[in-house]
């Protein structure tokens, strides 16, 4: 497989649910517009030249991906398999209401659509509906589709080292080791509070929304390889605009890190621009995106959000808690850029990662979402990326160079040793994946006692927010009956696809 091919492959992938989108979320008019502009993107992407695609990979490479694959979409939780994280009384609710009901959700039956980010979900409800029953195993395939396209542009990126890989996936997580060493140690370094400041990395994200890493991988890794072989930057935008059904927090922090750096591009270029590639790379992909922006406005009630000192929790504490959660990751991923950064290194340009260094100590300064969900899904991508350029000296050279330049002196060896520790808490996820999981269940139940979460002990999303979390994180969600979504743009009805 080459590159041309995983990129095809990996649009198609994000695109299929954002023509359900179109279809089913809007009226006649915005759909057929909707859905053409999508098709002539990615028709016309299919038919550019194939983008550096000398490295390709074989049959070796693509038996490792699977494999990976496959352990990570197990490790999720998805299907029920193993170990399912609290979130999963969510992820199943939104395929059973799917499953279960016309399309858009709307509650009340005769009320305004709710708000809610269904990318990931439609294409195996779709499945679902057309078999009769929620399709666990087309469930697991979907998810393992998404997971092995966006680990392989990550494996692309790090120039085939699985080890690294990995890594990059599991940077984030060092400040969890430390706090967990204290912990033991001495307790709690600091009081938590309502939400919290902190980051988690992709590998432990998984764990709570797959739905979100896997377009965060596919963009991610794309990015990186735009600027790896000096692409125009603009290539990113199509995918990230697909990425906004999927993942909003994500989508945004992508699009913003995206936007800066092309705004950038042009002011350095006196704006004499190829404007055909402008308009197809930019204004075509945000314009096909607007709908999806517009349709996550619709809320009755706006999420909690605000700068962290007007909550009411102690002051003190929370800079404790932003020195340990973000300032240790910063200082970690600035020495260690700084330390292995080579010749081989400047194939990566170091303004994105510094505008990235600079949006990871900002944004925890504000909070959205009643746990800080703008925090804990927007850092994903960043994290991604700044595991790739932290790893990428080390991936670029043969395994004996990158180790000699690891244990060049104390201080390497060090640095290196905080950032491979990110992966303990990863593999932690992954022993109890493999202790707690369905055939455990059949062997030993008394030991395990894991239960999967069932689909259809809720009625809607709204009921298991409702319950299981908060009336306020169920209300967010709920449709505004006046919003321009509503008046213009959603069908009159729902369609009548219910099983």
């Amino acid at each position: 497989m080459n590159i041309r091919s995983l990129r095809g492959l990996s649009l198609g992938y994000l695109l299929l649910p954002n023509l359900i989108f179109f279809y089913f979320w809007t009226n006649v008019g915005i759909a057929v517009a909707g859905i053409v502009l999508l098709l002539y993107l990615f028709a016309s992407i299919l038919m550019q030249s194939s983008p550096v695609s000398e490295t390709v990979l074989n049959s070796k490479d693509l038996l490792l991906l699977t494999i990976v694959a496959l352990i990570v979409t197990f490790m999720s939780g998805v299907s029920g398999l193993s170990y399912q994280t609290f979130d999963y009384w969510c992820h199943n609710t939104k395929f059973y209401e799917l499953f279960k009901y016309n399309w858009p959700i709307r509650i009340p039956l005769d009320g305004p659509v709710i708000s809610y980010y269904y990318g990931y979900y439609v294409v195996p409800a779709i499945f679902s509906k057309l078999t009769g029953s929620i399709s666990e195993t087309f469930i697991f395939l979907w998810t393992f589709v998404g997971f092995f396209l966006g680990i392989s542009w990550v494996y692309m990126v790090l120039n085939k080292k699985m080890l690294f890989v990995l890594l990059a996936m599991a940077i984030g997580d060092t400040p969890h080791v430390v706090k967990t060493v204290f912990y033991k140690l001495t307790g709690e370094l600091y009081e938590f509070g309502d939400f919290g400041i902190e980051s988690w990395s992709n590998f432990e994200n998984l764990l709570w929304v797959p739905n979100q890493v896997i377009p965060t991988l596919i963009i991610g890794g794309m990015f990186v390889y735009i600027l790896k072989n000096r692409l125009p930057l603009e290539n990113i935008v199509f995918p990230v605009a697909l990425t906004f059904w999927w993942a909003v927090f994500p989508a945004f922090t992508s699009g913003l890190l995206a936007g800066l750096l092309i705004i950038r591009k042009w002011l350095l270029a006196g704006f004499r621009l190829d404007w055909k590639l402008v308009i197809n790379s930019v204004i075509l992909p945000f314009l096909a995106c607007l709908p999806v922006l517009i349709f996550f406005l619709s809320h009755e009630e706006a999420p909690i959000s605000g700068f962290i000192w007007q909550f009411p929790d102690s002051m003190p504490s929370r800079v404790i808690e932003y020195s340990i959660n973000i300032g240790l990751n910063l200082l970690i991923f600035y020495l260690a850029f700084k330390h292995f950064r080579s010749e081989r290194q400047r194939a990566l340009p170091a303004i994105p990662f510094f505008l990235i260094l600079a949006f990871i100590m900002i944004f925890p300064i504000y909070r959205i979402g009643k746990v800080n969900d703008f925090l804990f899904r927007g850092l994903m991508p960043y994290l991604l990326i700044v595991g790739m350029y932290l790893f990428y000296p080390l991936a670029s050279v043969p395994a004996v160079n990158a180790w000699n330049m690891v244990r060049k002196s104390a201080y390497s060896m060090a640095l290196f040793a905080l950032l491979a520790s990110c992966c303990l808490i990863a593999a932690g996820r992954f022993v109890r994946s493999m202790k707690v999981n369905v055939v455990t269940q059949r062997i030993m139940p008394e030991k395990t006692g894991f239960q999967p979460i069932p689909y259809d002990a809720y009625a809607n999303i709204y009921e298991v927010l409702k319950d299981k979390w908060t009336q306020l994180e169920a209300d967010q969600y709920l449709g505004k009956k006046d919003s321009f979504y509503e008046l213009k743009m959603a069908p009159a009805k729902p369609f009548d696809n219910s099983k």
